[in-house]
């Protein structure tokens, strides 16, 4: 027994549950409409009871002795919101004329972004997945061996500068100190040679001595060969001062940067020809993703500088343009190799749509035309949300299914919320926008009573009050229809809600009424 009745339940008409559901839920929440107070709770005795004094048929407070047909239905705001009525204006359009092809949004190829870390190390996340950044916003951080033997190698490098340019300030006062001794041995050498040859004519003339032309000899030889010690190692230091200035000059051309930095110098500016890329710096910001100049930023004191390169212990990836984390490719403090991928982010607003249209509308079509992305049906955003575009004809064509890709990039800025990556629509194209445009209102504000199609036009006096017409409509494409009479540029029909008002207005014949606070609907306006 309980299953047949269980299945009678089940075979009532959607319809009418439907009916009782708008009823109801009107009557508790629409506002009640003006009458006298109490007049509602009249016992069938009161003087304003059906069987009182004043012998007036009344019902929850307003007469409705005199009904009059009438078209009209008044919706209050708040009966709107329960009822869910929206509106949509009457537009011109190229109904014949237009066609609608199947397609969704898709990212474009640049607006998703990969990061994989240049360091081998463990990671540390930073973000979680769907989380909104913005550009330099901080992603992960890599604790990484790798990148301190770079460093290493960046300190060395400054050490054995600053070596160099002590080794050659050393070679050039060595180098003057031998000068000096050179200068005093030759004064030496000139003194002795003339003693050599005054002590030689005295022995000549029979009044000097052997000995101390021997000895005289001795000296200016002794000195000689001082000279010759001292001109080789004049040569020598000049070797030293060739290769250290050889090697300061190497340094100077592949690490310019460096170079200043361990020198205390500034970068030359004032050649013509475009300055030579610092080999060790250029890496070092390649691989921690910053710029050199953030790479060496003065964070010590001027007497004591100490370039931020210096400190950096582990090294932060930060994010190079704005979007939303769509993976994390690895787990919280997993050990990583060089360029293994750690994040992906994708820019959900850089997006485009793409379509599947025939071959056979190839004649018809061309690039750059103006077309519409109708959003999906359904939803308080159909139809109120549409994009425009320029079209784009695929490269290349599916000869077994004799199809071809349109493609279109939305114009003016972000799309609306409900295009997203994925999201099924609708390309409307216009292939012929020569013929005079013609009012039309969505499908979806017409609806079929009995033998008839009827739409609710809002009066354009009285926002809170529709009107109940006859449709008298034209060609129609799916979506909109065209409409011959009754309507004019700027009203506005109901698109959402028109079957709640045609199930309150009654069907068969044009007749308004308003709804009462205890869930009931009269067919009359108030007294």
């Amino acid at each position: 027994m309980k299953t047949a009745q269980s299945n009678l339940t089940r075979s009532v008409p959607q319809r009418h549950r439907l009916h009782r559901l708008v009823v109801a839920l009107a009557g508790l929440l629409a506002a009640g409409c003006s009458g006298e107070p109490g007049a509602g709770t009249d016992g069938p005795d009161s003087p304003n009871g059906p069987n009182g004094t004043n012998g007036t048929k009344r019902s929850n407070g307003f007469d409705h002795d005199k009904p009059t047909i009438t078209n009209r239905i008044e919706v209050p705001p708040l009966v709107r919101r329960n009822l869910g009525i929206t509106f949509a204006r009457v537009e011109r359009r190229h109904v014949a004329s237009t066609v609608r092809v199947p397609g969704r949004f898709e990212l474009k190829p640049r607006a998703r972004r990969e990061y994989h870390t240049p360091l081998s190390g463990r990671v540390e996340l930073l973000v979680d997945q769907y989380a909104r950044v913005e550009s330099g916003a901080p992603l992960y951080r890599v604790d990484s061996p790798q990148w301190r033997t770079m460093q290493h190698e960046l300190d060395q490098t400054m050490i054995r500068i600053r070596q160099a340019a002590r080794d050659l300030s050393g070679i050039r006062a060595r180098d003057v100190a031998v000068e000096r001794h050179d200068t005093r041995l030759r004064e030496q050498a000139k003194v002795w040679s003339a003693r050599v040859e005054q002590v030689e004519a005295l022995v000549r003339a029979g009044g000097g001595a052997a000995s101390e032309l021997a000895d005289a000899r001795a000296r200016l030889a002794e000195t000689m060969t001082l000279l010759a010690e001292v001109k080789e190692e004049h040569a020598l230091l000049n070797q030293q001062r060739i290769n250290v200035k050889a090697k300061l000059d190497s340094y100077r051309r592949s690490t310019p940067l460096l170079y200043a930095d361990a020198l205390g110098e500034r970068v030359s500016d004032s050649d013509d020809r475009p300055p030579r890329p610092d080999l060790s710096m250029t890496a070092a910001a390649a691989t921690l993703g910053l710029s050199i100049e953030a790479l060496r930023r003065n964070v010590g004191t001027d007497s004591e500088p100490l370039p931020y390169w210096r400190t950096i212990d582990q090294v932060a990836f930060t994010a190079q343009q704005a979007g939303v984390i769509e993976s994390l490719d690895i787990t919280n403090g997993a050990w990583v190799d060089t360029a293994q991928r750690v994040i992906t982010t994708a820019d959900p607003t850089d997006i485009r749509f793409r379509a599947v249209g025939l071959q056979s509308d190839l004649g018809r079509l061309r690039p750059g035309m103006r077309v519409r992305i109708v959003p999906p049906r359904g939803g308080g955003a159909a139809l109120t949300g549409s994009i425009e575009g320029r079209l784009t004809i695929g490269l290349e064509a599916d000869p077994v299914e004799r199809k071809i890709d349109l493609i279109v990039i939305p114009q003016r800025g972000e799309p609306p919320p409900w295009a997203r990556q994925g999201v099924a629509a609708e390309l409307e194209i216009v292939l012929d926008e020569t013929d005079e445009p013609q009012l039309a209102v969505p499908a979806g504000a017409v609806i079929r009573d009995g033998l008839r199609k009827i739409l609710f036009r809002r009066d354009p006096k009285d926002p809170d009050q529709v009107i109940r017409l006859e449709a008298d409509l034209g060609v129609g494409d799916g979506r909109w229809v065209v409409i011959e009479s009754g309507l004019t540029d700027g009203n506005e029909v109901v698109h959402h809600g028109v079957y709640e008002l045609m199930l309150a207005g009654g069907s068969g014949r044009q007749q308004g009424g308003h709804f009462h606070a205890d869930g009931t609907f009269h067919e009359e306006e108030h007294e």
